[in-house]
């Protein structure tokens, strides 16, 4: 069988399912970007994470692309010693304002760094025990990236990766379709990448309610975004099942920020955790 190039089709393919890479987009976002659990409550995300990856105690972790700090501050609240880099300073800024409130700014590193820069000319990038990388992964190399990754890695590296086929795509809206082969997220490449490089991953999904809408500023917008996400061609009842579907449950809110359309059926993510050890 002819051997797939999976960085190649990352390259082809990153953007139906990658955020926006400018840096700009994230130092504008990062006032609002970490959500804090009211007291009391959990956040399933960072629980299942966790857990996933197999901490031991004490561990020190590298955390790339750690935005204002939504895994690396409960880390360090766990005891842990947390490098955490990204790319946004203003992402980073934020990060330390949360640690220095959580109390755990002396275990807190930030480091200013691009996933597309080359991380062999840096000399002020740790190795730690372990590496991860949620829900992060707006790079152009996938083999170089994963490569960075296990280089800052003394044991293993453990990757919170979108399942999603496609932007805005929503198995509500496909179940009700009747659409059950949409394609495939970013984790499958990441997964056959590594097998590729005869790495042993460990595949496990998280399951979470997103706690709000995605949004869309209008009705037209929202109707260009759920059509968009489907990959590949509808057929005609689908094409008519879903015009009766989002007329039916386009829905206009009133948020705090402004006025916003959006489905109104409850949304749940669900993201690829990867794991591998460094040998």
């Amino acid at each position: 069988m002819e051997r797939i190039d999976w960085n190649q089709k990352w390259k082809e393919e990153g953007e139906r399912w990658c955020h926006a890479s400018d840096k700009a987009f994230w130092d504008a976002f990062a006032p609002r970007f970490r959500k804090k659990p009211a007291p009391g409550e959990e956040d399933p995300y960072l629980e299942q994470f966790y857990a996933f990856s197999g901490f031991l105690p004490g561990e020190i972790i590298f955390d790339m692309g750690c935005g204002s700090g939504t895994l690396a501050i409960p880390f360090a609240e766990r005891g842990h010693e947390v490098w955490a880099a990204d790319f946004s300073e203003k992402m980073l800024k934020y990060l330390m304002i949360g640690a220095r409130e959580a109390g755990v700014a002396e275990r807190i590193h930030p480091i200013v760094l691009d996933w597309n820069e080359d991380w062999s000319l840096r000399r002020d990038l740790p190795v730690c025990d372990v590496a991860v990388a949620s829900r992060s992964l707006v790079f152009r190399d996938l083999t170089a990236s994963l490569l960075h990754l296990e280089a800052r890695a003394r044991r293993r590296v453990c990757i919170g990766a979108w399942d999603s086929p496609a932007k805005s795509y929503d198995r509500v809206v496909a179940k009700q379709i009747g659409y059950e082969r949409p394609g495939y997220g970013c984790y499958v490449f990441i997964l056959n990448e590594l097998i590729d490089r005869d790495r042993m991953p460990e595949l496990r999904f998280i399951r979470y309610p997103m706690g709000r809408h995605t949004r869309f500023a209008s009705k037209d917008e929202l109707f260009r975004g759920i059509r968009a996400s489907f990959r590949y061609p509808l057929t005609a009842a689908q094409e008519e099942k879903l015009a009766g579907y989002l007329a039916a449950h386009a829905t206009h809110y009133e948020g705090k920020k402004g006025a916003y359309w959006a489905l109104d059926h409850a949304e749940e993510s669900t993201l690829a955790h990867i794991r591998w050890d460094v040998e």
